[in-house]
């Protein structure tokens, strides 16, 4: 491929209740807008999530990357002490990009943003050992699950380049639990927007990652 039609290879990771298939879905538009700089892999996340939690997909496209209860449940809002198939999604994660990478950079929405952060402060502090190049996180959160309450310390700030979208209207993640992870990431760029739990693709927020994935593709171009 030559140097002016070269993409961005970027890794998907969906939220909790959704599967590889819905996200790509959903993304739809999304993924047309920013066609010129990059092309989308989407990954399930390995747990099932129990079809009567309700709220998501269909049966076997309920899935999540970690649960808070014994139980095979999960909810972002709740303070926990368990993180029931974490360590299994991160060895997930990392096989998938041992095989099918390596890719420029990770966008991930809501549990996935949130996995995706913990990833970036698992680098940080030496406890992960993955090339993430660039993350992108939408309707992300720091987790309420104590086992990762380590990784929000001052000295595991992130220097992975990020983009955070976070919905001032989200009635799923509550607006001061987007904006706490904010202070995870150096210098990260923060798109707000006044819609809920979903990507937006308005016009002005349109731009704002036209311009994020410009960035990184300029960056690849000149290694």
């Amino acid at each position: 491929m030559s140097a002016s039609t070269e993409k961005l290879k970027i890794l998907c990771l969906h939220g909790y209740r959704q599967s590889a298939q819905g996200f790509r879905e959903k993304t739809g538009s999304f993924r047309k807008s920013l066609k010129k700089f990059a092309d989308f892999v989407f990954l399930d996340a390995p747990h099932k999530v129990c079809a009567e939690q309700g709220g998501g997909e269909d049966n076997d496209q309920c899935l999540g990357w970690w649960f808070s209860r014994e139980d095979n449940y999960y909810r972002a809002v709740e303070y926990s002490d368990i993180h029931k198939g974490f360590s299994q999604s991160v060895e997930h994660v990392c096989q998938f990009i041992r095989e099918q990478g390596p890719f420029d950079g990770v966008l991930a929405f809501s549990q996935g943003a949130c996995f995706l952060s913990l990833l970036c402060a698992m680098k940080k502090c030496g406890d992960l050992d993955l090339d993430l190049g660039f993350v992108m996180l939408f309707a992300a959160f720091r987790s309420r699950c104590s086992p990762h309450a380590k990784y929000y310390s001052p000295d595991h700030v992130s220097s992975v380049p990020a983009l955070l979208c976070i919905g001032e209207g989200d009635e799923v993640i509550p607006l001061e639990m987007g904006n706490e992870l904010i202070e995870c990431f150096n210098d990260p760029v923060v798109l707000h927007h006044p819609g809920g739990h979903f990507l937006p693709t308005q016009p002005e927020q349109r731009k704002v990652y036209q311009n994020f994935l410009e960035e990184r593709l300029a960056v690849k171009k000149a290694q």
